[in-house]
């Protein structure tokens, strides 16, 4: 499909999905969890079947044939191209062949009395999702997005402590993430998580479970990957050199006071350079480097945009990112990469020593790299970065003691509002089942904890495990550009500079409008 046609097919939903208050919730289901199209899915007025070969199937009249193998409807085929195969009418959809389904159920919004036409779902694709609110509409790539956030008890009241597989953004890319629970106080044995969804988003929350560490006397349990270590002797650097000058005073401790440098006006992918001493530091320990940080909104920015560009044929990426997998959409966060850290060796040159960067803007995370051995005296540690994506709370040299294996703790309960959710909970306790949310869900998970993890002598990790889909905003449509969404894929460093621009002028408002655009009630 031309240039030409892909803008007037924008134009046309825009143009009819704005002029009135209906509201569309987009779902995709996998094949292998058909049931939800039979279950809660079976009302929905129209199907797209995502072919494994590009092709498209939008159906009407649909019914799931599991005996057979087969979804049959009446409807339209479309090649890979998005060009009409045949006339409109019966069609039989082997399911074996289907990469993804898509549902868009429309609901009415305050005022609405309509539904959205054949024509216009196959238009928008995905569907026009809740209209966003005043803040957003002044920055429209700052809407709030969160993935699931995770709350527990502080002492003061619920406070944020974790967000899962940010990175997570279909089915394929389903991943376990895992953060550190810094300030949660349990009421005893028993630790009450909240989760919420907090944005225009579906989470298929496949499980929860907290993790649970004996901590050491006077310190805390960091992880570096999947390897856990007790941490003591938290030393603050004298000097952090940045290019505004020296910004040790900011990452001195985790008090949300953090560093963050702004991105270039030139090239999104550029790198800067902290370089911090630690003094004095004893021979013969185990060195690691603790950092606190979290994502600024440059990657939210840059996955919203590349889902305006994918505008009316958003569903049809996504089915491809379920065929190819993870690789076919890494180069952008290839060029942005995670924080790495180095260190000077005795000869004077600096030594990798990893890296440290866990996608997502919202919650604080706490991971440490292990250094080089044989460090002591004045020890010079570099942090290089993307320049403008990262927010850095603290860093801090810690000694490391031999690892330690965690305990896993799954819910024993599952609460909807005040009322015991046994389907909820069954889900998250069933490796074949997930948790689906929606906007403005919330469930408080209440787990029993080990007979040392009451918060005094245990260290507290979320893990968490599922995959999640943006719904698309009806005010991204208008950026639709099919070929700015392939120079993403195929030439990223490119389209990096090129966005440049766009992203500075949007810059210094983001963090005000994203939060002032969270959808959560709960």
């Amino acid at each position: 499909m031309g240039r030409a046609a892909l803008a007037a097919g924008a134009a046309l939903a825009v143009s009819c999905v704005t002029c009135g208050p209906t509201l569309y919730e987009p779902h995709f289901v996998p094949p292998k969890h058909l049931g939800r199209l039979e279950g809660e899915l079976k009302d929905v007025p129209f199907l797209k079947c995502h072919m494994t070969d590009g092709r498209i199937f939008v159906l009407e009249d649909w019914k799931v044939d599991e005996a057979a193998g087969e979804v049959r409807g009446h409807g339209i085929e479309y090649d890979a191209d998005r060009i009409k195969l045949g006339y409109t009418g019966n069609k039989t959809v082997p399911i074996h062949d289907v990469a993804l389904f898509e549902t868009n159920r429309p609901y009415e919004g305050p005022g609405s009395g309509s539904v959205i036409a054949a024509s216009i779902v196959l238009a928008v694709a995905t569907g026009a999702s809740l209209a966003l609110t005043a803040y957003c509409l002044s920055n429209t790539k700052a809407c709030f997005g969160s993935c699931p956030t995770f709350f527990a008890d502080d002492g003061h009241g619920l406070s944020l402590q974790a967000e899962g597989f940010s990175g997570s953004v279909a089915r394929s890319l389903e991943a376990t993430d895992v953060d550190a629970m810094w300030t949660a106080v349990p009421d005893g044995r028993r630790l009450d998580v909240v989760m919420t969804n907090d944005a225009l988003e579906t989470h298929a929350v496949a499980s929860v479970r907290v993790l649970v560490a004996p901590r050491p006397a006077g310190g805390r349990v960091l992880r570096a990957g999947s390897t856990y270590y007790p941490a003591t002797h938290f030393l603050s650097a004298s000097s952090v050199r940045a290019s505004s000058g020296d910004v040790a005073d900011a990452l001195r401790a985790s008090d949300g006071v953090e560093y963050k440098s702004p991105a270039s006006p030139m090239d999104l992918a550029e790198r800067e350079v902290l370089e911090a001493r630690f003094e004095r530091v004893p021979k013969g320990k185990r060195l690691g480097l603790l950092v606190v940080d979290r994502n600024s909104l440059l990657n939210t920015f840059l996955f919203y945009q590349a889902i305006a560009f994918m505008g009316s044929r958003y569903g049809d990426w996504m089915a491809q990112l379920e065929r190819r997998g993870k690789a076919a959409f890494a180069g952008v966060g290839g060029l942005l990469g995670d924080i790495d850290v180095s260190a000077r060796a005795a000869t004077g040159a600096f030594v990798s020593a990893g890296h440290v960067g866990e996608v997502g803007p919202i919650a604080r995370e706490a991971e440490v790299v292990v250094l080089p051995a044989g460090l002591s005296g004045d020890v010079d540690v570099r942090l290089t970065m993307a320049k403008g994506n990262w927010k850095i709370d603290q860093i801090a040299l810690v000694e490391l003691g031999d690892p330690v294996e965690p305990s896993a703790v799954v819910p024993h309960e599952v609460l909807r509002g005040d009322k015991p959710d046994a389907d909820a909970l069954a889900a998250l306790r069933d490796p074949a089942r997930y948790l689906v949310t929606f906007p403005h869900d919330a469930y408080t998970l209440r787990f029993e904890l080990p007979p040392n993890g009451d918060g005094r002598g245990s260290e507290l990790f979320l893990e968490s495990r599922g995959y999640y889909y943006e719904w698309m905003r009806q005010e991204w449509l208008r950026d639709e550009d099919q070929l700015a969404a392939l120079q993403l894929v195929l030439d990223p460093a490119a389209a990096l500079r090129k966005l440049a621009p766009t992203f500075k002028a949007i810059e210094p408002e983001m963090d005000r409008v994203f939060w002032q655009s969270r959808v959560t009630r709960w």
